[in-house]
């Protein structure tokens, strides 16, 4: 019965009132790179380097350069919401985070 209140998010589940209010359970440590891209209307092209920057400065990323694009990719470097170095690369199509690599921590590389 237990598991029943959990699912539920009644006072029998560790997030008690938090879902029952329509919060969920806390973002996991990942958050800023699995959001989803923000929506840009039907009438918007494809990403540039610079909107490509724009929406990683919204996720929390700093010191961002754009060290090349392939095709509707673009590859950029950063430091993530944590202090590490990472390259980052985005779908130029949806401006979707489609790969990361750490490679360093602030400044320095590995």
């Amino acid at each position: 019965m237990a598991g029943l209140l959990a699912g539920l998010g009644l006072p029998g589940s560790p997030w008690g009132s938090a879902l029952a209010q329509g919060y969920g359970p806390p973002p996991g440590a990942y958050a800023p790179y699995d959001a989803p891209p923000a929506p840009r209307g039907r009438a918007a092209g494809p990403v540039d380097p610079d909107a490509a920057t724009r929406m990683l400065s919204a996720r929390g990323f700093s010191n961002i350069s754009v060290i090349r694009r392939r095709g509707a990719t673009i590859i950029l470097e950063a430091n993530g919401p944590r202090g590490e170095r990472v390259q980052v690369v985005v779908d130029g199509a949806s401006g979707a985070i489609s790969g990361m690599k750490v490679i360093g921590f602030g400044d320095k590389r590995y």
